[in-house]
């Protein structure tokens, strides 16, 4: 999600997201964070597709995930709320609100995934910003943690911090924590915040920041997986500003959207295991990054050891922030054989589809809502995660 500063009206908006410090990233021109105010879904710019609210009242809903034993859903709220669906009724599995930070639009509970061995262990990760109080002082740690699901809902005296990383701003955390099997999990980490990433964490290997990082999590500890000669152990790709969202493909692509400066945001994709550098801050897109809002429409070739994303936007038209997805593999057939991902600000969705040497972005629709990000179903619907609240199934149109 992009990271500009509230001006007051809209902070009495969003009462719980106070403390956003001017220093911590100028606005953007013409940029202003949207009242949380729902927008109805709208797909008649598809008419193949359909959208319906599939659950509503939630805070801001980031994920859902399949729970691996029983027949429910498992949706997370940037709140730290966690709820269970099962097709009927909804339950509260947790509320951790007590344990995470929301002094910052972007802070939160981002991610969750369950242990490899769940019906074992009762282990689930949680990925979040630990909280500080006042939101005065420096900005908490992006934390990992482990938790124990007892009799169907999360013992909050369970939770053990796994993993943390020490951030200078509030903004730009990443978060999301993805399971690819053999107890392995990718963890994605934003630069540390601010603009212009000041402290050159994207190009710094030593550094968690700015990174997908590969860990190891077996009986309730952490470790690296790879054999880096130099730099942080548990980095596995560099060069990113603002993962939000990445997914990994039947071919073991590793899909990432990458949240833009002033002017592109970005869809990377690279095979899961080969060690890559996508160029932020030296890049923004496809192009040299000047630290100026004036946005080069020209791109340019990349330095000698940096990749550049597949497919780039440009703002306008109202678009500010990519909100990354899923590859799709299920849900409706129209979408299938592609990466799906989306808008922020404009509720514009796209689908990647090509192959390794000619990747295109697809028009999907306009939805109109706010995406905070995508997800499954309960019965592989595809769902939209709104700003305002609401969770939107998109299946195909009965028509």
């Amino acid at each position: 999600m992009k990271s500009y500063c509230f001006t007051l009206v809209l902070l009495l908006v969003v009462a719980p997201l106070s403390g956003c410090l001017q220093d911590e990233e100028p606005e953007q021109p013409g940029f202003s964070w949207q009242d949380r105010a729902e927008i109805e879904c709208d797909m008649s710019t598809n008419v193949d597709l359909d959208c319906q609210v599939y659950l509503d009242g939630f805070n801001t809903p980031v994920l859902s995930i399949k729970h691996p034993v029983v027949n429910e859903l498992w949706i997370v709220d940037l709140y730290g709320n966690i709820t269970s669906w099962n097709g009927e009724t909804l339950r509260q599995v947790a509320n951790l609100s007590g344990l995470i930070s929301t002094c910052h639009n972007e802070q939160g509970m981002f991610g969750m995934a369950f242990d490899d061995d769940f019906e074992q262990t009762g282990a689930v990760l949680l990925s979040y910003v630990q909280i500080v109080e006042p939101c005065e002082e420096p900005a908490g740690p992006l934390t990992l943690a482990e938790a124990k699901v007892v009799d169907g809902v999360i013992d909050p005296d369970s939770l053990k911090v796994l993993l943390q990383v020490e951030e200078p701003y509030r903004n730009h955390n990443g978060g999301h924590i993805l399971g690819i099997g053999e107890h392995q999990y990718l963890w994605g980490v934003g630069d540390g915040g601010s603009s212009k990433d000041p402290y050159g964490h994207g190009q710094n290997t030593s550094t968690k920041l700015g990174a997908i990082l590969l860990l190891e999590y077996s009986n309730g500890t952490v470790q690296p997986v790879l054999n880096n000669s130099s730099g942080d152990p548990y980095v596995l790709h560099h060069g990113l500003r603002n993962p939000w969202r990445f997914d990994v493909d039947p071919s073991n692509r590793l899909w990432i959207a990458d949240v833009g400066q002033y002017c592109y945001e970005e869809i990377n994709v690279v095979q899961l295991m080969n060690q890559t550098n996508f160029g932020w801050a030296v890049r923004e897109g496809m192009h040299e990054f000047d630290g100026d809002f004036d946005c080069d429409p020209e791109t340019s070739e990349p330095p000698e050891g940096l990749v550049d994303p597949v497919i780039e936007y440009i703002h306008g038209n109202g678009h500010c922030s990519v909100s990354g997805g899923h590859w799709m593999d299920w849900g409706p057939q129209a979408l299938r054989g592609g990466y799906l991902y989306g808008d922020f600000c404009s509720g514009s969705i796209w689908i990647a589809k090509g192959n390794s040497s000619n990747w295109e972005a697809v028009d999907v629709a306009t939805v109109g809502t706010q995406i905070v990000g995508f997800g499954q179903g309960l019965n592989d619907e595809l769902l939209i995660f709104s700003w305002g609240g609401a969770i939107y199934q998109v299946t195909d149109s009965p028509n």
